[in-house]
């Protein structure tokens, strides 16, 4: 005689279930960290921005400005360390505690880049390139501690990544137009630069609007387009027109102005991440604590009695496994519901994976060819797409071939 399997069908669906329940606790857990690493990475990006200015020569700020922004990272720092997990406490958390250890590392220098911007000592595109690696760590950090949280999340967590990469690319976009107007001058590298950041930044803010809930949609709505004096202040820096009598921190301040609320936006999104952590939680844990049509199953072995089973009622018969027929069908059709949610989150999930494998894959290509071509980051990068754009090929794929080659060869790579 067959036996039931339906019996185990059910358990290992409770599994799966039980499974993802526990990662989406494991990132409703992370709340607090994830809330303190992004505003540890704003508060950078005000210090990049400030640090950018005091570079420039034409500029009225003063050192007590400058401190000010770094008494915020200092405590932003603090808050940060408080809320990370102990290394006992996640035993499987081998890649989050590489990254914490990178970025905990990388924000060692701190202390020497500011004595360096105090005093003076850097062009304000290397000190630029500096914060910006930092907070490249930290960005890096907030998606490992988020990456295995559930397959259920990936819509919410693509809306949220994409955000704040769009947001730290407006960051970059205020440094390197704040020093160029308070330079009276922008180079050709500058605004092939800031027109990249432009276009990088259209890219992240669609990604944003496909994943996004219709509430920050429509909060973002209300500050994509930028005002007016804004965009004639791209034109001026993105044209090569003269951009003298230009008021640099009239320029910072209407950035900073957008990027205050964009911060509101990011904050939004990360609590519609736990919200939507909170619903599948409860959704879970309501699904496994009612089996479906609230079917008694019995280990095997035993006879199945189903009560008040309104089909048995109406004359409905066993089949040969000793299961109701619509009770079948119905586990059957959940069980490949989950499969089908399961395989698309899945799908969405891989996709995100794949585009921060080959944001890596860029980055290591670049170091490469600032390495051996003694080349800045942004000479470096208009050298893949050049290479990208004379072979017809993405510049992800430029750069995986360059990364593979330096390992066949043994060449070093900056990770």
């Amino acid at each position: 005689m067959m036996q039931n399997t339906t019996g185990y069908a059910w358990r290992y669906l409770s599994a799966s279930r039980e499974n993802e329940r526990l990662a989406l606790q494991e990132l409703l857990n992370s709340e607090a960290l994830l809330d303190a690493i992004s505003a540890l990475i704003h508060a950078l990006q005000r210090e990049r921005g400030i640090s950018t200015l005091w570079l420039c020569t034409d500029t009225r700020l003063t050192p007590p400005h400058l401190a000010t922004r770094q008494h915020e990272v200092d405590e932003a720092l603090s808050a940060m360390l408080v809320q990370l997990p102990g290394p006992e406490e996640r035993a499987a958390a081998g890649r989050l505690y590489g990254r914490v250890a990178l970025a905990l590392q990388a924000l060692s220098g701190l202390e020497a880049l500011r004595a360096q911007v105090q005093r003076r000592q850097l062009p304000h595109a290397e000190a630029m390139q500096q914060f910006s690696e930092l907070i490249r760590h930290l960005l890096h950090l907030i998606f490992e501690a988020a990456d295995n949280a559930s397959h259920s999340m990936s819509r919410a967590l693509l809306a949220l990544f994409s955000f704040m990469q769009g947001k730290e690319l407006a960051g970059q976009e205020r440094a390197t137009g704040a020093a160029g107007f308070a330079a009276g001058a922008f180079s050709k590298a500058d605004r092939q630069q800031l027109i990249t950041l432009l276009e990088c930044q259209d890219r992240s803010f669609s990604t944003f609007c496909q994943f996004a809930d219709e509430g920050s949609l429509q909060a973002w709505r209300a500050i994509a387009e930028a005002g007016q004096e804004t965009e004639k202040l791209r034109r001026i820096a993105c044209s090569g027109m003269n951009p003298r009598g230009v008021n640099a921190q009239h320029w910072f301040r209407l950035i900073s102005e957008r990027l205050d609320g964009m911060k509101q936006i990011e904050a939004r999104l990360r609590q519609q991440v736990m919200q939507v952590c909170r619903h599948g939680i409860a959704q879970l844990e309501a699904a496994n604590a009612a089996p479906p049509t609230e079917a008694c199953w019995q280990p095997l072995g035993y006879n199945l009695y189903v009560a008040d089973a309104p089909w048995l009622e109406e004359g409905g018969a066993l089949d040969v496994a000793g299961i109701a027929p619509q009770l079948g069908r119905s586990l059957l059709a959940l069980i490949e519901n989950q499969a089908q949610r399961l395989q698309a989150q899945s799908d969405e999930l891989a996709a995100m994976h794949a585009a921060l494998a080959e944001r890596k894959q860029i980055d290591r290509a670049k170091a490469l060819l600032m390495q051996h071509h003694q080349c800045d980051e942004q000479q470096a990068w208009h050298t893949l797409r050049k290479m990208a754009m004379d072979q017809n090929k993405r510049v992800g794929e430029i750069a995986r071939a360059m990364v593979e080659v330096a390992a066949a060869f043994s060449l070093p790579q900056t990770r």
